[in-house]
């Protein structure tokens, strides 16, 4: 038996990474292109793209900042577009854009409820739609949906919306994975536990806020952005060829109990 070195080596690979100009988006952006992939940052926000692209360069590797709102099926398929027209081919996407928007469900609005199902669950739908029949025609590759164990356990904290979302997305995943197996386009989720990115920086001032989130995880403390970059990696490789429409919790033990 002999087992390949170079399993986890991108390189020669294009990645697609929505919401890419911060917090768990930038470093995986990053992560991928340190293992060789070349990477098109999609986002809102223009100057974040252009840190998270000149970063990727810094280390050697090509890089493609794209504005796109994924509440857009129009600017989905231009990123698309551009990924393909530049690079030829699309290998690995990560659907990592998401927004939360916290309301007591009594209090909820129906804007809240709306705003947070089209960025977090239809906005990966459309992008895996397009994404999807770039890689049928190609021959295969790489969807990752970036999820949360909110769509696996309840939250406490006024997230019905954030909840419904990843619970869809994570369904979806499986139903993805099983529909698209016969191309070769392998389909899985990472779903993280409470992981420091400036949204949850701002809450942590807060002292019960800050209990229930590591109250939440047997590790007894925050994730970190880094610590989700090797599972992306891991799915986006040549070691997980055989690993199709499953749901990787980055968690601490947090789905664990």
């Amino acid at each position: 038996m002999q087992i390949r070195r170079d399993l986890f080596d991108l390189t020669g690979r294009i990645a697609i990474v929505t919401g890419a100009a911060s917090g768990l988006g930038e470093a995986i952006s990053y992560g991928l292109a340190v293992f060789g992939a070349d990477v098109v940052a999609a986002d809102v926000d223009r100057a974040g793209l252009g840190r998270v692209c000149e970063n990727v360069k810094g280390i050697g590797r090509k890089a493609l900042p794209v504005i796109c709102d994924v509440r857009s099926a129009e600017e989905i398929q231009s990123m698309v577009a551009q990924c393909v027209n530049a690079f030829g081919k699309i290998d690995i996407l990560v659907n990592n854009a998401g927004i939360s928007r916290r309301a007591l469900a009594e209090e909820m609005t129906r804007d809240q409820w709306d705003d947070v199902l089209a960025v977090d669950l239809t906005g990966p739908f459309l992008c895996c739609q397009k994404v999807g029949q770039v890689m049928i025609r190609q021959g295969g590759g790489r969807i990752i949906n970036i999820a949360s164990v909110a769509g696996l356990v309840g939250l406490k904290t006024g997230n019905a919306n954030y909840c419904a979302a990843k619970a869809g997305l994570i369904s979806m995943t499986r139903a993805l994975a099983l529909e698209w197996a016969k191309h070769n386009v392998l389909v899985n989720a990472v779903a993280p536990t409470h992981i420091r990115t400036p949204l949850i920086e701002a809450l942590l001032g807060d002292a019960e806020k800050k209990a229930y989130f590591l109250g939440n995880i047997p590790l007894g403390r925050l994730g970190e952005v880094n610590e989700i970059v090797g599972p992306v990696v891991f799915l986006a490789s040549d070691a997980a060829t055989l690993i199709t429409g499953t749901v990787l919790c980055v968690d601490g033990g947090h789905t664990a109990q």
